[in-house]
Protein backbone atom coordinates (compact mmCIF):
# COMPACT_ATOMS: atom_id res chain seq x y z
CA UNK A 1 0.00 0.00 0.00
CA UNK A 2 1.39 3.43 -0.95
CA UNK A 3 2.11 5.93 1.80
CA UNK A 4 -0.28 8.88 2.01
CA UNK A 5 1.02 12.28 0.91
CA UNK A 6 -0.91 14.09 3.67
CA UNK A 7 -2.08 13.24 7.16
CA UNK A 8 -5.80 12.51 7.32
CA UNK A 9 -7.89 14.64 9.66
CA UNK A 10 -11.14 13.70 11.34
CA UNK A 11 -14.29 14.90 9.62
CA UNK A 12 -17.95 14.12 10.14
CA UNK A 13 -19.84 15.61 7.21
CA UNK A 14 -22.62 14.29 4.96
CA UNK A 15 -21.56 13.40 1.45
CA UNK A 16 -23.38 12.51 -1.77
CA UNK A 17 -21.67 9.98 -4.00
CA UNK A 18 -22.60 9.97 -7.69
CA UNK A 19 -21.36 7.08 -9.80
CA UNK A 20 -22.29 4.78 -12.65
CA UNK A 21 -24.79 3.01 -10.38
CA UNK A 22 -26.61 6.19 -9.37
CA UNK A 23 -26.49 8.43 -6.33
CA UNK A 24 -26.10 7.48 -2.66
CA UNK A 25 -25.35 9.10 0.69
CA UNK A 26 -22.58 8.59 3.21
CA UNK A 27 -20.49 10.36 5.84
CA UNK A 28 -16.90 11.56 5.40
CA UNK A 29 -14.96 10.21 8.41
CA UNK A 30 -11.47 11.39 7.54
CA UNK A 31 -10.17 13.80 4.96
CA UNK A 32 -6.99 15.07 3.30
CA UNK A 33 -6.20 17.16 0.21
CA UNK A 34 -5.70 13.92 -1.71
CA UNK A 35 -8.62 11.78 -0.61
CA UNK A 36 -11.03 10.68 2.09
CA UNK A 37 -12.68 7.74 3.82
CA UNK A 38 -16.44 7.51 3.42
CA UNK A 39 -18.60 5.52 5.81
CA UNK A 40 -21.60 3.93 4.13
CA UNK A 41 -23.63 0.87 5.03
CA UNK A 42 -23.03 -1.77 2.36
CA UNK A 43 -21.08 0.35 -0.17
CA UNK A 44 -22.13 -0.14 -3.78
CA UNK A 45 -18.77 0.79 -5.28
CA UNK A 46 -15.81 -1.14 -6.66
CA UNK A 47 -12.09 -0.40 -6.68
CA UNK A 48 -11.24 1.70 -9.72
CA UNK A 49 -14.74 3.18 -10.04
CA UNK A 50 -14.82 6.91 -10.79
CA UNK A 51 -17.24 8.97 -8.74
CA UNK A 52 -18.28 12.57 -8.14
CA UNK A 53 -18.46 13.64 -4.49
CA UNK A 54 -20.46 16.49 -2.95
CA UNK A 55 -19.43 17.25 0.65
CA UNK A 56 -22.01 19.34 2.51
CA UNK A 57 -20.71 22.18 4.65
CA UNK A 58 -22.92 24.09 7.10
CA UNK A 59 -23.83 27.66 6.18
CA UNK A 60 -22.82 27.04 2.59
CA UNK A 61 -25.38 26.82 -0.20
CA UNK A 62 -23.08 24.89 -2.52
CA UNK A 63 -21.29 21.77 -1.30
CA UNK A 64 -17.68 21.16 -2.30
CA UNK A 65 -17.96 19.14 -5.52
CA UNK A 66 -15.00 16.87 -6.07
CA UNK A 67 -14.67 15.28 -9.48
CA UNK A 68 -13.24 13.07 -10.56
CA UNK A 69 -12.38 10.82 -7.64
CA UNK A 70 -11.49 7.14 -7.84
CA UNK A 71 -12.36 4.41 -5.34
CA UNK A 72 -9.11 2.93 -4.00
CA UNK A 73 -10.40 0.37 -1.47
CA UNK A 74 -13.74 -1.01 -0.28
CA UNK A 75 -14.62 -2.48 3.14
CA UNK A 76 -17.86 -3.77 4.63
CA UNK A 77 -19.04 -0.35 5.84
CA UNK A 78 -16.63 2.16 4.31
CA UNK A 79 -14.47 2.90 1.28
CA UNK A 80 -11.60 5.18 0.34
CA UNK A 81 -11.30 7.56 -2.56
CA UNK A 82 -8.43 9.47 -4.12
CA UNK A 83 -9.14 12.91 -5.56
CA UNK A 84 -7.92 13.28 -9.15
CA UNK A 85 -7.26 16.42 -11.26
CA UNK A 86 -9.26 18.97 -9.23
CA UNK A 87 -9.97 22.43 -10.60
CA UNK A 88 -7.95 25.25 -9.03
CA UNK A 89 -11.04 26.56 -7.19
CA UNK A 90 -11.95 23.13 -5.81
CA UNK A 91 -8.35 22.40 -4.82
CA UNK A 92 -8.19 25.75 -2.96
CA UNK A 93 -11.44 25.00 -1.07
CA UNK A 94 -10.28 21.47 -0.18
CA UNK A 95 -6.91 22.74 1.06
CA UNK A 96 -8.53 25.53 3.13
CA UNK A 97 -10.92 23.10 4.84
CA UNK A 98 -8.08 20.64 5.44
CA UNK A 99 -5.75 23.28 6.91
CA UNK A 100 -8.39 24.44 9.38
CA UNK A 101 -9.28 20.90 10.45
CA UNK A 102 -5.59 19.96 10.79
CA UNK A 103 -4.91 23.03 12.94
CA UNK A 104 -7.84 22.17 15.22
CA UNK A 105 -6.81 18.50 15.46
CA UNK A 106 -3.14 19.31 16.08
CA UNK A 107 -4.04 21.78 18.83
CA UNK A 108 -6.26 19.11 20.43
CA UNK A 109 -8.98 21.69 20.77
CA UNK A 110 -12.20 20.25 22.11
CA UNK A 111 -14.21 22.80 20.18
CA UNK A 112 -13.27 24.99 17.28
CA UNK A 113 -15.35 27.10 14.95
CA UNK A 114 -14.04 26.89 11.43
CA UNK A 115 -14.81 29.78 9.11
CA UNK A 116 -14.33 30.23 5.40
CA UNK A 117 -15.99 32.87 3.27
CA UNK A 118 -19.63 31.89 3.63
CA UNK A 119 -18.78 28.83 5.76
CA UNK A 120 -18.82 28.32 9.52
CA UNK A 121 -19.09 25.07 11.43
CA UNK A 122 -17.84 23.28 14.51
CA UNK A 123 -15.16 20.64 14.08
CA UNK A 124 -16.22 16.97 14.53
CA UNK A 125 -14.38 16.65 17.85
CA UNK A 126 -16.85 19.08 19.44
CA UNK A 127 -19.67 17.48 21.39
Amino acid sequence: MAKRKSTRVEMNRPIEIQGARGSSQGVVRDFSPGGCRIQQADPKVNCGMRVTLRISLPDRIDPIEIKPAVVTWVGTDAFGVEFLSLSMDTRARVKAVYALLLEAQTAHESERVISLPGVSWTSPSAK
